[in-house]
């Protein structure tokens, strides 16, 4: 039998405990919750940019929602705007439900959970053109809302439609149509009902289920 020499012992050693920290310190799984200091940071960010820019648009108590967030958080779902989280016995003063955008949680997962409806027909649109929009509707104010479910229409090439998701709970989720003209985007129209009626081709409406009255 071949005995090891305790140099080499040695250096095997320092190399498994190589590996296990190196492993330890690695990239973690992008679907993982993110970690309740992380959403707390993201949450209290995005309280204080709503009330510098939209003060009139705050619908809760500040020292309720600080005492809120203090609790252990709920577990919350991933989706398309961001982490959600649901306080489905919320109190008066206190905030219902929020999104912490991806952006905040510096995670971006590969799996989502259905959360709003989502439409089958059209197709992918590149992020430079979503950020194009999200500039249109909400200027520089990247903290307002998320745009998603945004999609070209495979009928019409020159329409796109969107959706808009709060990250607060301060209005509701909302739609849009965007067209191409002179080789850029501009916003059509933007609303919760009935939005590109009398705008949109009939025909485009109905690739993604939407129907106006006559």
């Amino acid at each position: 039998m071949h005995r090891l020499s305790s140099k080499k012992i040695a250096l095997g050693a320092v190399t498994a405990l190589s590996i296990l920290l190196l492993t330890a310190c690695g990239p973690t799984n992008p679907d993982l919750r993110p970690e309740d200091s992380k959403l707390r940071d993201g949450i209290n960010l995005l309280i204080k940019n709503l009330i510098a820019n939209h003060p009139k648009l705050q619908n809760w108590s500040q020292t309720a929602v600080d005492a809120q967030i203090k609790r252990a958080l709920p577990r919350g779902i991933s989706t398309p705007a961001g982490w959600k989280l649901t306080w489905p016995d919320a109190k008066s003063g206190e905030l219902p439900y929020l999104y912490v955008p991806w952006s905040l949680t510096g995670t971006y997962p590969n799996h989502f959970t259905a959360d709003n409806a989502t439409y089958s027909g059209g197709k992918a649109v590149t992020d430079s053109v979503i950020r194009d929009l999200a500039v249109q509707e909400f200027g520089d104010d990247e903290y307002f809302a998320a745009l998603v479910d945004v999609r070209y229409s495979t009928v019409d090439s020159k329409w796109i439609l969107f959706t808009s998701v709060p990250y607060l709970p301060i209005t509701d989720n909302a739609y849009g149509w965007a067209s191409a003209a002179s080789g850029k985007w501009k916003i059509s129209d933007f609303g919760t009902a009935l939005v590109g009626c009398g705008k949109v081709p009939a025909t485009v409406q109905a690739e993604f289920g939407f129907t106006c009255p006559k």
